[in-house]
């Protein structure tokens, strides 16, 4: 009798965190085209693999299995200041793109899926987010930024 209760607990567990983890994942899969979502605050994200890192102003990374979305820096301008992104991304599989929020949470694609480039944008007062959001994402993303002394960059954690 014990131990069948033993392999009854150890099946519900089994089951809630299988049922558990279906349900983030179906989170994150929606995440790519709903702009309601990815302007949140909180990240949502699974990667297969991550290597590299954000230093400064600048993000380099490889990437795989990557579903979800996940802010790279916080940029804090005071008043209207622009920014120079030099950027180059390679995708190998899936969906990617690179995205800018501003403060009252306009969606402005800085890159999407495989893309060589140097763009210039106009960062409102306030702090903005840029995020990378992909769905079963395989490549790379390489993002280097120019700012004015009014903007603060940080990258996230």
């Amino acid at each position: 009798m014990r131990i069948n209760k033993l392999l009854l607990s150890i099946l519900l567990v089994s089951t809630m965190f299988v049922i558990g983890c279906s349900f983030v994942s179906n989170y994150q899969k929606s995440i790519f085209h709903d702009e309601k979502k990815i302007i949140k605050d909180a990240d949502s994200y699974i990667y297969g693999i991550r290597r590299g890192n954000a230093t400064g102003k600048d993000l380099n990374i490889k990437f795989s299995s990557f579903t979800g979305m996940d802010t790279i820096f916080k940029l804090k301008s005071d008043g209207e200041n622009d920014i120079v992104v030099d950027y180059e991304s390679v995708v190998k599989d899936g969906q990617f793109k690179v995205v800018l929020i501003s403060p009252d949470d306009e969606v402005i694609d800085i890159v999407n899926d495989t893309k060589e480039g140097k763009d210039t944008f106009n960062l409102k007062d306030g702090v903005s987010r840029i995020k990378l959001v992909g769905k079963k994402a395989k490549g790379e993303i390489s993002i280097k930024i120019d700012s004015s002394e009014d903007v603060e960059i940080k990258p996230v954690e």
